[in-house]
């Protein structure tokens, strides 16, 4: 449990910081299928995953669906404000809130499609594809440690607010993003957009136990 913890964990940063956008469209969500290679058995432990992200003007939230709905991962993000995020974790019949889920993002994003590690951006507007509706060109972000990340973006939906202000910005919001992890080649790509948002995405029911990443990992037991 510990390793898909860690490559579910990766996810979730890669879509709160890369998606952390004030869209044109106010409020909407977009669902994505998520797949990872490189890597035979977490992509094995995954199974089917999907996740959908919700964004109003003041909030972003994204719901995890991981080995076909055995793991369900939420996160609940202020715009702009990635340490005020919080987590919860459905596994197993056991319900866990993620204390301290802000501080873990901020010190582990680094290399996860975060712009604020990239040198430049190059654009191939002649590189198109559709995605959930939209008109996606290929956008490729060279990072400050040799690495790349493909991003295809439509300029439909307004270009991303980064956690902290950076060099480089994309010009639109992207539907497709591809990132090399060290847990493996890790893909989004969107299937559907709704301008409707769900109830009470932005809220944390109750029953949850209240846990550290790390007490979490311990009641998994390591795996």
């Amino acid at each position: 449990m510990k390793k898909i913890t860690k490559i579910a964990f990766a996810f979730l940063l890669l879509a709160g910081v890369t998606m952390n956008a004030q869209t044109a469209l106010k409020k909407g969500s977009v669902t994505y299928k998520m797949s990872l290679s490189g890597n035979d058995e977490a992509a094995a432990m995954m199974g089917e995953s999907t996740i959908s992200i919700h964004f109003d003007e003041k909030n972003q939230a994204t719901d995890m669906n991981m080995m076909s709905g055995m793991m369900l991962m939420k996160t609940i993000t202020p715009i702009g404000n990635l340490k005020d995020a919080k987590m919860t974790i459905e596994v197993m019949g056991m319900k866990y809130e993620i204390i301290e889920v802000g501080e873990e993002a901020l010190k582990a994003n680094k290399g996860l499609g975060d712009l604020e590690n990239a040198i430049e951006v190059a654009y191939d507007k002649k590189d198109t594809k559709e995605i959930a509706g939209f008109k996606c060109y290929k956008a490729t972000v060279k990072m400050n440690d040799g690495t790349s990340s493909v991003f295809y973006i439509t300029d439909a939906i307004a270009p991303q607010q980064s956690v902290k202000e950076t060099k480089v910005k994309l010009a639109g919001y992207p539907l497709e993003i591809k990132v090399a992890t060290e847990q493996g080649d890790m893909t989004m790509t969107a299937t559907s957009f709704s301008k409707e948002l769900p109830k009470d995405c932005f809220t944390i029911g109750e029953g949850y136990t209240k846990v550290t990443m790390e007490e979490f990992q311990k009641q998994m037991g390591g795996m």
